[in-house]
C-alpha cells in the first residue's frame, strides 16, 4: 500500500488521474499539475483537499515543470495531446507535447530521488491490426502523411526516451500502455462518452465504417489498480505493459447496440466512412500484467457500461 509519499502527476485534472487521485489521497499528497485543456477534476473536490496542490501549468514550460516537481518521488506522467481525432487539429504540436514533454519531465527528475515514474503511453503503437501480441511484438509506423501515426510515433519516442533514462540513469520507470479505457468524468474524445451522451439525448450514435472494428473496453477502476500495482511492486520497475480487459472485446456496433439498450434509448446508429486510416482489430494479451503484477480486471463490460450511463446521466450538461 501506497502510503506517505509525495506524488507528482502531469496531467493531473484530467479523466484517468481523476481517478486515480481517489486512490493515492488521503494517504499520500498529489501536486496536480495540468494545463487544464480537458478538465475532469471538476467533477470532484480535490482542488480543495488539503492533500492535494494545483499547478497550472504546460509541460513544454521546462522551468516551471522543475520546480514544482522538488519534494516528489513518485512521478506519473499523463500529460499529452491524447485522442486521434485531435491530432489533425495540430499535428505538431501533438509531437512537440508528447515527445519534448517527456523529455522535459525526465529532464527534471532525473537528479532528484525517485521511487516511481510511470509514463502513459498507448496501444496505438501497435498499429492497425493487434490481436493477443505481447509487450515485445513489433510496434508499426504508417504513412507519415496520416496524422493518426504521428500520435502513435511521438508516443513511441516518449517509451523510447523514458526507458533509455532506466538504461542510463537507473531511474526506476513503468511504460503503460492502455487499451480503451472508459468511464465517468471522461471528457475531450472518448467512443463510450460520445454514444452514451447521445444515447442519453436521443441523438444520433456515429459509427465508422461498417461498424465492425474490434476494440477491447477496460473500466477505469480496472486500469487504475492496475496503475496502483506498478506503483507498487518492484517486479514492474523496467517493464512495459499492456494494461486493458480482453474480456471487454467487442465490436463497434455491438457496442453502440449495447449502451442503447442500457440507456433505455431510441437513438438511431448512423454509419460515415471514416475520416482517417483505420484499426480494424486491437485484442491485447495482458498476461505479462497478470504474472508480474497480479492484475486481473473485474468490471465486466455491461456493469462498466451501467456505471458510466448512470454519471452522465445526472452531468448532462457534457454534450
Amino acid at each position: 500500500m501506497l502510503k506517505g509519499k509525495n506524488i507528482f502527476i502531469s496531467g493531473g485534472a484530467g479523466f484517468i488521474a481523476s481517478h486515480l487521485i481517489e486512490k493515492l489521497i488521503p494517504a499520500n499528497n498529489v501536486v496536480v499539475y495540468d494545463s487544464f485543456l480537458r478538465d475532469s477534476i471538476r467533477f470532484t473536490r480535490y482542488i480543495r483537499n488539503r492533500h492535494v496542490k494545483i499547478v497550472h501549468g504546460d509541460i513544454l514550460d521546462a522551468r516551471l515543470l522543475k520546480s514544482s516537481v522538488r519534494g516528489c518521488t513518485v512521478f506519473i506522467h499523463c500529460a499529452a495531446i491524447a485522442g486521434i481525432y485531435s491530432i489533425g487539429k495540430k499535428t505538431s504540436n501533438t509531437i512537440r507535447v508528447n515527445t519534448l514533454g517527456t523529455s522535459n519531465f525526465l529532464e527534471a527528475i532525473k537528479n532528484e530521488k525517485v521511487d516511481r515514474f510511470i509514463d502513459f503511453s498507448t496501444s496505438e503503437v501497435y498499429g492497425p491490426f493487434m490481436y493477443k501480441e505481447s509487450e515485445s511484438s513489433m510496434t508499426t509506423q504508417g504513412p507519415v502523411h496520416e496524422n493518426r501515426w504521428a500520435y502513435s510515433v511521438s508516443k513511441l519516442a516518449s517509451e523510447y526516451l523514458t526507458y533509455s533514462y532506466y538504461q542510463e540513469y537507473k531511474l526506476p520507470i513503468v511504460i503503460v500502455r492502455p487499451f480503451n479505457i472508459y468511464g465517468s468524468r471522461q471528457t475531450g474524445e472518448g467512443a463510450v462518452q460520445r454514444m452514451i451522451i447521445n444515447a442519453l439525448a436521443q441523438k444520433p450514435i456515429t459509427l465508422y465504417g461498417d461498424g465492425t472494428q474490434i476494440r477491447t473496453w477496460c473500466h477505469v477502476d480496472d486500469f487504475v489498480d492496475a496503475i496502483m500495482m506498478c506503483l507498487e511492486k518492484k517486479a514492474a520497475v523496467g517493464q512495459i505493459f499492456n494494461l486493458g480487459n480482453p474480456k471487454g472485446a467487442t465490436t463497434n456496433i455491438r457496442l453502440a447496440e449495447m449502451i442503447k439498450r442500457l440507456a433505455g434509448s431510441r437513438s438511431q446508429i448512423i454509419f460515415k466512412p471514416h475520416p482517417g486510416p483505420e484499426v480494424e482489430v486491437r485484442v491485447p494479451t495482458i498476461a505479462l500484467a497478470r504474472k508480474l503484477l497480479g492484475f486481473d480486471p473485474k468490471v465486466s463490460l455491461e456493469e462498466g457500461i451501467v456505471k458510466t450511463i448512470a454519471w452522465y446521466r445526472k452531468h448532462k450538461e457534457l454534450k
